[in-house]
């Protein structure tokens, strides 16, 4: 094993760049003209709109490297970005990656990061062309990705209308009973809920066509059904009633966890299914054409922002909105 530290920048590079090179397939159809190696990447011309959105991981934030699957960590990083693509109805272009390290981290604790990098490229396409490595007291992963479509928009929060109903895609509350399991010393690797939390499957492929089909308005579930929600309702100036019995929730989330799995699936974080709204009559045609797992759960109606939630009896549910928020969690 080999310390950073024991090791130049530019070796530790050339060793990533060879973990690239040597797992991910090559793209016939790559825009990209030049990558890993010289001082920027050079990228040829897209389709009509680009998106570009950027996150980061930070250790004992989001994660703790001591105890993480350093290659799962890798899928995950990058997988939360490619979700954001997802739900603008865009096809992941290309990448980049910032590393910040301390210098007792192991050459291969990265070059695992980068097989998980390697692994969701091949699936999902996109190629990584880039990025920067500096040293930090606390290990960090910064990754931004670019995304296109050929169509003349992209979904948004903004186009919710009163009359829409309100549609998602998988079950809901799966990661957050992977995080609970995992602060409990309880996740077992090869899970379900192990799968749902530390390797998500950006919706790519039903973004894309969500979008060919009509949908407008969209976003994908990373701070909890309720918190994201809410961002669609003020964006779009609109209210929201959501039936928490029509919420689809996976048989192993009811069965570990019957007293606790409604609640999970409204407010926890980081299932990274897509959310939309829409017109009934659209997205049961999607629904009933498509592979795409389309769920109804709600309503949008007029009103100035809120999200109410209901039984199938239509008893109001008081709301713990739950979710993530970097600035309150404790």
């Amino acid at each position: 094993m080999t310390k950073v530290s024991e090791i130049s920048e530019f070796d530790l590079i050339s060793r990533l760049e060879t973990v690239l090179e040597n797992n991910v397939t090559p793209n016939p159809d790559s825009k990209i003209e030049l990558s890993i190696g010289d001082d920027a990447a050079v990228i040829g011309n897209l389709d009509n709109l680009q998106v570009v959105t950027t996150d980061a991981m930070v250790d004992m934030v989001h994660f703790v490297i001591d105890e993480v699957d350093m290659r799962d960590l890798g899928w995950k990083s990058l997988a939360v970005n490619y979700s954001d693509i997802a739900s603008m109805g865009c096809k992941p272009i290309y990448s980049v990656v910032t590393l910040g390290i301390r210098a007792d981290i192991l050459v291969e604790q990265l070059e695992s990061l980068y097989l998980g990098f390697s692994d969701l490229l091949n699936i999902y396409g996109g190629e990584l062309v880039g990025g920067d490595i500096v040293k930090s007291d606390t290990f960090f992963i910064s990754v931004t990705v670019v995304g296109s479509t050929d169509k003349p928009e992209t979904m948004k929060r903004k186009t919710a209308v009163p009359g829409d109903v309100i549609a998602v895609t998988g079950a809901l509350g799966c990661s957050n009973a992977g995080l609970r399991l995992l602060l409990n010393g309880e996740l077992k690797k090869s899970s379900h809920f192990y799968d749902a939390h530390y390797l998500p499957k950006p919706r790519i492929a039903e973004g894309i066509n969500l979008l060919d089909m009509g949908i407008k308005t969209g976003m994908d579930i990373s701070d909890g059904l309720i918190n994201d929600l809410k961002k669609i309702c003020v964006a779009s100036n609109v209210n929201a009633t959501i039936n928490i019995d029509n919420i689809p929730v996976h048989a192993d989330l009811k069965a570990s966890f019957p007293d606790k799995f409604k609640e999970m699936a409204v407010t926890g974080g980081e299932d990274y299914e897509l959310l939309i709204t829409g017109h009934e009559s659209i997205i049961r045609y999607i629904s009933d054409s498509t592979q795409i797992d389309l769920h109804i759960i709600g309503e949008i109606e007029i009103g100035p922002g809120n999200v109410t939630a209901v039984d199938s009896s239509g008893t109001k549910i008081p709301l713990d909105t739950g979710g993530w928020d970097h600035f309150t969690e404790n």
